[in-house]
């Protein structure tokens, strides 16, 4: 078997399900798209319970629309290991988030070690050793004796989910924006691109932001600082997020 998006065909069973790791809501049409790069299915090292489930996006978002202020500082989950038994916010206030943006979700990886039905070993971490060699499922490329995923790709080792995701926007013309969390560089640049320049694309604001993981400069896992960058960035290899939605929802950027 292959290792999946870790919701690759979910039915959350309240009205959300994914199918091909794009996530479907009954309650409303989604007007906004969050794009990321791949979720594996590593049960003894992924724990999310939802799209970004482990990191700062869903602190980030409940700070500006439901406390409107930096309260929560922290990532939702540890970096590694099983998560404590309550999380902030909870999987029921994170559909309520969704509810209120009309969020919706997908990543450009849908599943990885898929060719050929390779011999593979899950180790700690989203680590795996394919072909006697050690590969981390979500890091882009090489770093010391670990691979990545453009090690994996030049493999032919992961299958890309981009004409899915180029199909379900062109199903979605309510959709005005559509949000890459990353910079589209190396493997990630020819999919974002076959995105960006598809004639659906017309008339909505496709954009780059900060990495929710808040890793590197100049956020460096800071809520503020991961905030400010996604409201008020002006470093041309980032866009931000669109100011007069914020404010529809009550937000004032002023605030962070």
């Amino acid at each position: 078997m292959p290792v999946r998006h870790k919701f690759y065909q979910t039915n959350f069973g309240n009205g959300y399900a994914t199918h091909n790791a794009i996530l479907y809501s009954t309650k409303y049409k989604p007007e906004v798209m969050i794009l990321g790069t791949f979720n594996p299915d590593t049960p003894n090292a992924n724990f999310a319970d939802f799209f970004y489930g482990r990191n700062f996006l869903w602190t980030a978002l409940k700070n500006l629309i439901i406390y409107q202020g930096l309260v929560l500082q922290n990532r939702r989950m540890p970096q590694n290991g099983n998560p404590r038994a309550v999380l902030n916010p909870t999987l029921l206030e994170i559909f309520e988030i969704c509810f209120r943006l009309k969020l919706t979700f997908s990543d450009l990886v849908l599943e990885v070690l898929h060719a050929d039905n390779p011999n593979y070993q899950l180790l700690q971490n989203d680590n795996i050793i394919y072909n006697q060699q050690v590969f981390n499922l979500i890091q882009d490329g090489q770093k010391k004796e670990v691979g990545g995923l453009q090690q994996l790709n030049a493999l032919n080792q992961v299958n890309w989910n981009t004409q899915n995701i180029i199909k379900y926007l062109c199903d979605n013309p309510q959709i005005k924006s559509v949000y890459f969390t990353r910079r589209p560089t190396g493997i990630w640049a020819d999919h974002w691109n076959q995105i960006v320049n598809h004639e659906c694309m017309a008339e909505r604001l496709l954009t780059n932001i900060f990495t929710p993981s808040g890793q590197g400069r100049p956020v460096f896992y800071s809520m503020a600082r991961l905030l400010n960058h996604w409201l008020h960035n002006d470093n041309h290899n980032f866009g931000k997020l669109d100011n007069n939605w914020l404010t529809r929802h009550g937000v004032n950027i002023n605030d962070f």
